[in-house]
C-alpha cells in the first residue's frame, strides 16, 4: 500500500484534493478538451460504442496507461471493456489485476455483513472484549467501539495513524460524526480475524468471493498475481512498483479484475443471500457528511442531492427518485470508481492504473450515467479532475 490519497470521494471538491498532485506533460494538458456526448437511445450497445470511441482518446489526453470499465444493466453485467496497457508494451486485458485501493472497503463491509448474517459476530457488539489496539489500551473510549462505527466512519480515528504521529488515537469522540478512516476498517478487520480465527482473505472467500463467483480476487498477494498486475503510473508520468498488503488490508490493496468486481456489484444489487434487514442497513445513510468538502454547489449542477453521507461501506447521495451508492479509490498510481442506482439496477465499475485516472473515469461516468443528476454532478467536476500542467 502506498498510503498517500486513500480517501473517499463524496463530493467533487474532494476530487480536487485527490488529484492535486496529478500531473501530465504540458503539451497534452494544453489541448482543448471536447466532451463526448452520451447516445440518445442509451442501449447497452450504443453506450459501449461511445466508450470504445472515447477511451483511447481519454487515455492519451490525460496520460493514463489503461482504463477498465464494466456496465451493469437490469441487475446483470451487460459488458466489460479494457483499454490501454497494464505495463509498458503489455496490453491490459480482462485478466489484468488492478489494485482497487479504497474500493476494498465495500467488499470488506459486505464480508462483515455476511459474518453478521451467519451470527459469527454482531455489528453492534463492543469489539473490546475481543480486540483492543495496544495504542488504545489505556483509553476507556476503546471499550465503546463497534463494527458499525468502523464501517460507517464514525469511529473517531484519523484516516491513517501516520496522521497522528504513528500512534492510533482518537481525534474525535467515537460515534459523534463522520470522519473517514481507513484505520477504522483495519480495526474491524483485527476484530473479525481474532473473533473467527481466520484471516481476511479466507473470510472474504468463504462469505463473498465464492458466492459471487469472484475467482480472481484477493486481499492478500497470491502466486497467480504473477505477470497480471497493472503497473501504477505516478503523477510525474513514471511507472512504479505495484504494492500489496501481505496479510490483507480491509481498507486498501484489494486486487481484482474488472469482471470480478462487476460480479460483486451484481451480487450487491441482488442482495444475494443477505437478509433484508442487513440489506436495508447496508444501503441506508448512517451518518450525514456535512463537512465543507461534501457540499454541493447548486450553481454548478441542475440539482443537488438532498443528503450526502455514508452507509455501511458505501457513500450515499440521496435524490427524490432514489439514491446513488458509490465509492472511489485513490492510491499513488491507481484511481478507481464504482457507482450504482439501486432503483434502476444499473451501475458502473471503472479501474485505472494512473495518478490522473479520475479524468477519464469522469468522462466515462458522465456517458454511462447520462440523464441522471449524478451524471450532471460528475460533469461539474471535469475541470477539477483534469490534470494540471
Amino acid at each position: 500500500m502506498r498510503p498517500i490519497h486513500s480517501v473517499p470521494l463524496t463530493a467533487l471538491s474532494l476530487l480536487s484534493f485527490l488529484t492535486a498532485s496529478a500531473m501530465m506533460p504540458r503539451d497534452a494538458s494544453s489541448q482543448q478538451h471536447v466532451p463526448i456526448a452520451a447516445p440518445r437511445d442509451r442501449t447497452a450497445d450504443s453506450l459501449r460504442a461511445v466508450i470504445d470511441a472515447g477511451a483511447p482518446r481519454w487515455l492519451a489526453e490525460f496520460h493514463v496507461p489503461s482504463l477498465a470499465v464494466a456496465y451493469v444493466r437490469d441487475g446483470a453485467v451487460a459488458w466489460t471493456r479494457v483499454y490501454g496497457e497494464q505495463a509498458p508494451g503489455v496490453p491490459a486485458t480482462g485478466r489484468t489485476l488492478y489494485n482497487v485501493a479504497s474500493l476494498s472497503k465495500p467488499v470488506f463491509a459486505e464480508t462483515m455483513l455476511r459474518l453478521a448474517a451467519a451470527r459469527r459476530l454482531s455489528l453492534d457488539e463492543p469489539m473490546a472484549p475481543t480486540w483492543i489496539d495496544p495504542d488504545l489500551a489505556g483509553d476507556p473510549r476503546a471499550r465503546t467501539l463497534t463494527p458499525r462505527m468502523a464501517l460507517s466512519h464514525q469511529i473517531g480515528f484519523a484516516n491513517w495513524r501516520r496522521e497522528t504521529d504513528g500512534v492510533l488515537r482518537f481525534k474525535w469522540e467515537p460515534g459523534t460524526g463522520f470522519h473517514y478512516s481507513g484505520e477504522g476498517f483495519e480495526y474491524a478487520r483485527h476484530f473479525a480475524v481474532v473473533r473467527t480465527g481466520a484471516q481476511l482473505d479466507s473470510l472474504a472467500r468463504e462469505h463473498v468471493f465464492r458466492r459471487f463467483g469472484m475467482s480472481e480476487t484477493s486481499f492478500a498477494p497470491q502466486p497467480w498475481f504473477a505477470g497480471r498486475v497493472a503497473q501504477p503510473m505516478g503523477p510525474e508520468g513514471r511507472y512504479g512498483t505495484p504494492s500489496s498488503s501481505p496479510s490483507g488490508n480491509a481498507a486498501d490493496d484489494l486486487h481484482t479484475t474488472i469482471g470480478d468486481y462487476a460480479a460483486f456489484l451484481v451480487g450487491v444489487m441482488k442482495h444475494d443471500g443477505l437478509p433484508a434487514r442487513l440489506v436495508a442497513q447496508r444501503d441506508s445513510l448512517h451518518v450525514i457528511d456535512d463537512g465543507e468538502g461534501s457540499r454541493c454547489d447548486p450553481a454548478k449542477v441542475s440539482r443537488c442531492p438532498t443528503r450526502i453521507g455514508y452507509a455501511l461501506g458505501w457513500s450515499v447521495m440521496e435524490y427524490p427518485e432514489g439514491p446513488v451508492l458509490w465509492h472511489t479509490g485513490a492510491d499513488w498510481g491507481e484511481k478507481t470508481m464504482v457507482f450504482y442506482f439501486p432503483a434502476r439496477r444499473e451501475g458502473v465499475v471503472m479501474f485505472t492504473n494512473g495518478a490522473n485516472g479520475f479524468a477519464p473515469m469522469v468522462e466515462a461516468g458522465v456517458v454511462l450515467a447520462g440523464g441522471t443528476p449524478f451524471a450532471d454532478y460528475l460533469a461539474s467536476g471535469r475541470e477539477e479532475v483534469k490534470p494540471k500542467s
